[in-house]
Parts: structure tokens; sequence; C-alpha cells
């Protein structure tokens, strides 16, 4: 067993979702097909033992990484948004502003990115990556419902908005803070703003 040392001389273990968090935020670095356990150990300060007392191999390490992403992408904002915001208004805002800002595992950021191109290629990630899609679009659309649009017309303005939000996503990391700020501002008109004032005129 390999662990890292707490500064008072005592070992203390990784945890597993900290293999996990850099995991990820590495395969937003250098893709998939780079990852390596011996690097990853080093920048962990830990020796390959601790790896090892977590997970079996480098497809579990990937495996897993997928799950962590999917329960953080996914799952536990989906229940936050359920549970700390009653009014669709304020969750539809609640989630379209966490989505859109610099972290790597936003919609279209660079983790996504590199979880995509390894869908190309592998089915487990292909499976994951439209698992977080389609719940993705399902937390979006059951707002809208809320909010009086039909079914089909949630899933489709989920759909537009779920795909303007990688859209900005990728061109916002090469604009100033400034322009980001005006996108965001912006998007939030069209599908907050606009779409309410627009489903109160039709009734």
């Amino acid at each position: 067993m390999s662990d890292d040392s707490d500064g008072s001389g005592k070992k203390v273990r990784l945890s597993k979702d900290s293999w996990l968090k850099h995991t990820l935020c590495k395969i937003g670095d250098v893709g998939v097909a780079a990852i390596e356990i011996e690097s990853l150990a080093k920048e962990l300060k830990v020796t390959k033992g601790s790896f090892y007392w977590h997970f079996q191999n480098r497809d579990s390490l990937l495996s897993e990484t997928l799950r962590y992403w999917y329960n953080s992408a996914t799952m536990a904002i989906g229940l936050v948004g359920k549970r700390d915001y009653n009014a669709p208004l304020d969750r539809l805002r609640y989630f379209f502003t966490l989505a859109l800002n610099n972290s790597p595992d936003v919609p279209g950021g660079p983790v996504e990115q590199a979880l995509r191109e390894w869908a190309r290629v592998s089915d487990l990630a292909a499976e994951t990556t439209r698992r977080v899609d389609q719940d993705r679009m399902s937390l979006i659309a059951d707002a809208y419902v809320e909010l009086g649009q039909s079914r089909e017309q949630a899933r489709q303005t989920a759909a537009m908005a779920l795909a303007h939000i990688i859209g900005l996503n990728i061109l916002m990391r090469s604009k100033s803070p400034q322009q980001q700020a005006e996108d965001i501002r912006a998007f939030l008109d069209l599908f907050v703003s606009a779409t309410v004032r627009e489903d109160i005129a039709r009734s």
C-alpha cells in the first residue's frame, strides 16, 4: 500500500475520488489515450501502490472516471436543482449559469471534448455521453414543461439550449471576460426571459 504523508509522519491514503477527479482533469488536458498510471501517481505525489489500492488496472480507472463524470456532470446537478429551486425559472437560471463558466468539465469544455472523442472508439464512453446528453435535456425540458410548453416544445427548446451552451463554451474560451459576460447575458435572455415572455403571450 502506498500513501502520502499528512506532514506529521503519518501516512494518509489518497481517496478514490481524488484519483477520479485528477484523472478527469487530466483527460481534459491530454486526452484519454495519453492517460498513464505512473504519470498520474507522480502528479499526485504517491506511488502506484496507491492506485492499485482503489483500481484493478487502467481500464477500471477509466470506466470509473466515466461514472464519476456522469454523476458530477448530470445527476448531482439535477438533484441540487430540484431540491433547492422549486420555481422552474430559478431552476433554469441555476442550470444555465452553472453550465456557462470556465471550468474544464462544463458542457463543451475540454474534458467533454476529450470524452466525446473517446466515444468514437469506446462503446462505454459513447453510452455514457448519450446518457449525459439525455439527462441534461430532460432536466431542462422538465422546467419548460412547468412553464407551460408542451412536452415536444420543451424537448426542442432544451435541445437548442444545450447546443447553444456547448457552442458558447467552445467559443468563449478565446474571448475576453467582458465578451463572455455579454454572451451569457444574451443566452439567458434568449432561453429564459424571451422564452417565458413568448409562452405568456401565447396563453
